[in-house]
């Protein structure tokens, strides 16, 4: 059977290389392969999709475009607005989302808690969205804000769907000092190293936590490290979610030897790819 990974750009993702080795181990005939589509190419490709294609990852921009193609959705899509994972069930398709598993797995494994803290997300894509979510049903922080390039737009996305009094949505020429700093967009994920926020934003032993995962350090994290804080990527949360995805192609969990083995050779391919 075929599996993928629908987005653009894809070039920088790890799951092709990671559920390929998971198959190869596994020993069947399973492939998964990314796929850069354009928004008309995704049309298309939705709509004459092939029936030996099962099962898609979905990242940028597609993670609301996405749900246009999809039958079904489970509650935490219909809360968010938002899908990175799509089944072929029957007929047509449901809609998964495997960001809140994800987070979860960065914030438990690193210890990470916001209550009281003064908090900065950067974005209001997809992942941001499920972001709020999993931090206003886990965390009660001082306050918590959203940056973003279109604070109007933004607030009409995000309006009635989450309620939290100190939550406001900014713009980047607003500056304040922050305690937690999240990076919810791509930037950091190519060679061109940028960081969402300047060195003002950062406190004194701020905590800076990028979900992209290609790169051990990146700029937005080094600004952590020199703020005498602690820095954080995304590698937790990816795996974690390439796990999630495989239960729910599968209806399985993968098994632990073959997925460990799987997760250290990617780590070793990928970075060694990087260097």
């Amino acid at each position: 059977m075929m599996y993928g990974l629908l987005g653009s750009p894809v070039g920088k993702s790890w799951s092709e290389v990671l559920f390929n080795r998971i198959f190869e181990l596994e020993e069947n005939n399973n492939i998964y392969t990314a796929i850069n589509v354009s928004p008309v190419t995704l049309k298309r490709l939705m709509e004459k999709m092939d029936v030996s294609f099962q099962g898609f990852n979905v990242t940028i921009p597609y993670k609301e475009d996405i749900l246009r193609y999809t039958e079904n959705r489970d509650p935490l899509v219909w809360k968010a607005g938002v899908s990175n994972v799509i089944k072929r069930e029957g007929n047509g398709f449901t809609a998964f989302n495997t960001d809140y598993a994800g987070i979860e797995e960065l914030f438990t494994n690193n210890c990470v808690s916001l209550d009281g803290k003064r908090v900065a997300i950067a974005g209001a894509g997809g992942v941001a969205r499920i972001m709020i979510y999993y931090i206003l049903t886990n965390f009660s922080p001082d306050t918590m804000h959203i940056f973003t390039r279109n604070p109007e737009i933004t607030r009409k996305k995000i309006k009635g769907t989450w309620q939290y009094g100190n939550m406001k949505i900014r713009s980047y020429d607003d500056m304040e000092k922050y305690d937690v700093l999240i990076n919810c967009t791509p930037l950091g994920m190519n060679e061109d190293d940028q960081s969402p926020f300047s060195p003002y934003f950062y406190d004194e032993k701020a905590t800076a936590i990028d979900l992209t995962y290609q790169y051990d350090e990146t700029k937005f994290m080094k600004y952590a490290a020199e703020s005498g804080g602690r820095a954080i990527n995304g590698r937790d949360m990816f795996f974690r979610q390439a796990e999630e995805t495989y239960r729910i192609f599968f209806m399985d969990e993968c098994e632990r030897e073959i997925f460990s083995r799987a997760r250290g050779d990617t780590l070793k391919w990928m970075t060694e790819r990087l260097s």
